[in-house]
């Protein structure tokens, strides 16, 4: 969703590896005004500039959702519904898959050229990324994008498991196609050499 309203505010999308590390810098200097992580909550950067908070704060999101409330009158609930009415509904999910101390090395070492697919869940595949595409550094995993979905697979580092992260906007049975077939990409990819 952040995606599709970034395109339409015509502003630039800074996408970088997880872990807060990455975004820090920009959040302090002021070149981003907003960053979100899955771990939990989100940073911002005030109007006037400064950095409201330069760690990962629930508490920030749910102050802007009241400041929402009290300023536009509407629940921000009601606003996001206006946004999935605009850009499409997103089904978000994540799901964990069995992998061995040696494949997940070899996942968080991936190029795009290991992935021989073209197509992801009936569509075809726009961006293979091992790199983000804000900075350049490398993921530690795999990011395989097409026009209504994507999907991302990154080693756990503590189980030996890797963990697929997905989205779709064609509802949850593209999602689950996603899945099925992000496992599949994924072995295929660890197969080449």
């Amino acid at each position: 969703m952040i995606d599709r309203v970034v395109v339409k505010l015509g502003r630039k999308l800074y996408e970088v590896p997880v872990g807060f590390k990455w975004f820090v810098d920009g959040l302090l200097d002021g070149s981003l005004a907003f960053a979100g992580e899955e771990s939990a909550g989100a940073s911002f950067v005030r109007l006037d500039g400064n950095v409201w908070t330069t760690d990962k704060d629930g508490i920030v999101p749910a102050l802007l959702a009241a400041e929402i409330t009290a300023r536009m009158d509407r629940d921000p609930g009601e606003l996001y519904r206006d946004l999935t009415r605009e850009f499409g509904e997103p089904a978000y999910d994540r799901v964990e898959a069995p992998a061995t101390p040696e494949q997940k090395e070899m996942l968080g070492k991936l190029s795009p050229q290991q992935v021989r697919s073209k197509d992801l869940a009936g569509e075809k595949i726009v961006a293979v990324l091992t790199r983000a595409p804000g900075d350049n550094a490398p993921i530690g995993g795999l990011k395989v994008v097409a026009e209504n979905g994507w999907f991302a697979a990154r080693p756990s580092g503590t189980e030996n498991i890797y963990k697929i992260y997905g989205e779709s906007f064609s509802g949850a049975d593209h999602l689950r196609r996603i899945f099925e077939e992000a496992q599949q990409i994924v072995n295929d990819a660890l197969a080449v050499r």
